[in-house]
């Protein structure tokens, strides 16, 4: 141990203590600037701004951002991942209820459409979509990034649990993809745009489950064999 390195700290730790401070701070930065992009918009967001708001210097944020075009990717892209945790919901519904019958199938769709409301109705993920869409002009690869990462494997996920119920002869599906985003939108539709216009909107638990139902309902009512 040399004289300048502190007690207890080896040499070779120290640049994995750098490494975390750099990582610390590139949160702060991507944290502060995702609250003022959702509230402020892309345009009237300024690199001051985030610097004042992550509490770091201008000079700290251009050592980890080019620029706020950079910096608002990384942040939607970064964000675009959580996407995980819808598909997550979903799969664990279609996957660990059993579906042998009618009646089975009528509860899993309706769970499904359950939990898809539950997913997309946060308010963080309704925010994070009005900003993208409102931004769509600006950054179209960003926002077609985002619907491929998140709707569009939403879509992926029914579409392939359809196939299965079709295959044991419970549905009679002529597209698979057609019927899995009708699926989608029954439950999402309504809710989802009052929300998209209506900021803090969504539906209470009681009328959540009444969607749900209406949505398995109306989708066995077309396909159901």
């Amino acid at each position: 141990m040399t004289a300048s390195t502190p007690p207890g700290t080896s040499g070779s730790e120290l640049p994995g203590t750098t490494e975390g401070r750099s990582t610390r701070k590139r949160r702060e930065i991507t944290d502060a600037a995702l609250a003022l992009f959702l509230r402020n918009g892309y345009s009237n967001t300024s690199m001051d701004q985030v610097a004042a708001d992550a509490r770091v210097s201008k000079q700290t944020v251009y050592k980890h951002f080019e620029d706020k075009e950079r910096l608002f990717h990384e942040i939607v892209r970064g964000v675009t991942r959580n996407s995980d945790h819808i598909l997550n919901e979903l799969t664990a519904v279609v996957d660990d209820a059993p579906v042998g019958t009618a009646e089975e199938l009528r509860n899993v769709l309706e769970q499904l459409a359950r939990r898809y409301l539950d997913a997309v109705l946060q308010p963080h993920v309704i925010s994070l979509r009005r900003l993208i869409i409102g931004e769509a002009e600006r950054f179209p690869e960003l926002a077609d990034h985002y619907y491929q990462q998140a709707p569009a494997r939403g879509f992926e996920l029914i579409e392939t649990a359809l196939q299965r119920w079709v295959d044991q002869g419970l549905l009679a599906v002529p597209d698979l993809r057609l019927a899995a985003t009708q699926l989608s939108y029954l439950a999402l539709g309504l809710a989802q745009d009052r929300a998209q216009f209506h900021p803090g909107q969504t539906p209470e638990p009681a009328e959540r489950a009444k969607i749900a139902k209406a949505a398995a309902s109306t989708f066995l009512a077309a396909y159901r064999r």
